[in-house]
């Protein structure tokens, strides 16, 4: 059954009906999930970095799940990279949840990553209670995702704990400001800073001026970078914890 929020361009680029806006780009999709979420927050690194004497948890907070490219980009890195001792713990929000069909078309471009979009299509699916929890990998990874409204789900995730302490990384991943406004306001902006902590880093691909001086307004230290493919430039940064309202 072909689901009402997804259709397909002749080069199998898929694309949101709601927002006229593609979830990625056929031809470089894993690339961009690499290099944008991945690089921005210099996951690789900081995975390496990881104690293997402790068992611990790395949260990553993600603003729409779409079709899971992300979420098994980052996987993949995760289980190349990260000690056995610790969890990967994968929060995302998504209001117009995709059926596990489409996710399978939408992921099966990339056989690199083919382990965990196998494994994710097997246990994907959307629950009555609009918290998805998926655990793969022997538990070493979870996937929670909250099938809401951005501020709703931001709220849930922060009021079930589910970030606790914090986030250590932020995925900002809404469809175009331009064409998505709901995902990119100050209400999500400060929804996210109060899941942010001192350690806390962010990314995304978009770097419109009203988004960059929403995140620096609630406490955020953002810097435009280079960017990937046909996104020249991207945005990268960290939570200092200091609003401007605090400084007045």
């Amino acid at each position: 059954m072909v689901s009402p929020l997804i259709k397909w361009d002749s080069q199998g680029t898929p694309y949101s009906v709601v927002f006229d806006d593609m979830y990625f780009c056929a031809v470089n999709g894993y690339e961009d999930a690499l290099y944008i979420f991945c690089g921005g927050n210099h996951l690789e690194e900081r995975f390496k970095k990881l104690d293997p004497v402790v068992n611990g948890i790395f949260t990553i907070v993600e603003t729409g799940f779409g079709t899971g490219l992300i979420f098994c980009v980052v996987w993949k890195l995760w289980k190349e990279y990260a000690p056995a001792s610790w969890t990967l713990n994968f929060l995302s929000v998504e209001k117009y949840p995709l059926p596990a069909l489409e996710l399978e078309r939408a992921l099966g471009v990339w056989t690199i990553l083919k382990p965990q979009t196998d494994e994710l299509i097997a246990n994907y699916k959307v629950p009555s209670d609009k918290v998805g929890v998926f655990n793969f990998d022997r538990g070493q990874v979870r996937l929670t995702i909250v099938f809401d409204d951005i501020i709703l789900g931001l709220g849930t995730i922060a009021q079930e704990g589910l970030a606790r302490p914090w986030a250590d990384a932020l995925f900002l991943d809404g469809f175009s400001p331009q064409k998505n406004p709901e995902m990119w306001t100050e209400n999500v902006f400060a929804g996210l800073a109060r899941l942010s902590g001192v350690r806390t880093t962010l990314a995304t691909f978009t770097v419109a001026g009203w988004v960059r001086r929403g995140l620096e307004s609630q406490g955020f230290r953002i810097k435009k970078v280079q960017g990937y493919g046909c996104k020249n430039q991207m945005l990268e940064g960290s939570f200092l914890g200091l609003r401007k309202d605090s400084l007045t």
